[in-house]
């Protein structure tokens, strides 16, 4: 066997692995994305009873203020202050997941640019009929879906920062506060009641964030059924071809 039918044979042994790597990579990442929808869901059941029970917490504190019950509301900022810090760490796991998550669709992003590379080659070494530009009108199809799932990722890991750096200044101050009822310090604990209401609405965004994910993983699992039927007609074509 001369070196120039060696290369060829090593070719042709390439493009038979990268023809049933795809199938393979499709199948992991429907995998990930159902394990992604299961935890947001989770995460989206439990950030709301979290989300009620500080409502709760901060309309007693405002009441006991108002009331004049400084007790009450020495007992509510303890009890908030934990609930804060609890949600400090729960952004924070967060953020390490928003990074996993664009970490993997930079990877699927990288994939499928190899996958339109390869059925470029393919339509130029071959007859080039017409189910070879199909395949390739999908590999960049997936493409461009997985360039906007990775555009998508990266935003969602820079907002979940920025919210989780404000909930962090939001605790230490209300921490810092001792509140009581002596007319000089209204302004000042009125203002801390405000902060609390303001962490309140960054876990309402946090829960919308969560919603439109949601919404996005199952969009993508619409995404992997189609790629998985796409699998399955190249495999029945190729049979077809042997």
């Amino acid at each position: 066997m001369n070196k120039r039918t060696s290369i060829l044979f090593l070719l042709l042994g390439v493009i038979h692995l990268s023809m049933f790597a795809q199938p393979v990579r499709n199948l992991k990442e429907a995998g990930d994305n159902q394990k992604a929808i299961n935890l947001g869901k989770a995460q989206l059941e439990r950030d709301i009873a979290e989300l009620a029970a500080m409502k709760n917490k901060i309309f007693g504190m405002e009441t006991g203020f108002g009331g004049l019950k400084l007790a009450e509301v020495q007992s509510f900022q303890k009890e908030l202050i934990l609930d804060m810090s609890r949600e400090v760490k729960q952004s924070e796991e967060k953020i390490a997941q928003a990074k996993r998550e664009v970490a993997q669709s930079g990877a699927e992003q990288r994939s499928s640019a190899r996958e339109v590379g390869r059925s470029r080659r393919d339509r130029v070494n071959r007859d080039g009929d017409l189910g070879e530009g199909r395949d390739l009108r999908d590999d960049r199809r997936d493409r461009n879906d997985d360039r906007r799932d990775a555009r998508d990722d990266k935003m969602d890991l820079q907002q979940r920062i920025a919210l989780a750096s404000r909930q962090k200044q939001i605790l230490n101050s209300f921490k810092a506060f001792n509140f009581s009822l002596e007319p000089s310090a209204k302004e000042k604990a009125v203002a801390n009641i405000r902060l609390a209401k303001e962490f309140m609405e960054i876990m309402e965004k946090d829960i919308a964030a969560t919603k439109r994910e949601l919404a996005e993983d199952h969009a993508e699992k619409r995404e992997d059924r189609r790629e998985r039927g796409e699998d399955r007609r190249e495999k029945r074509e190729r049979r077809r071809n042997d």
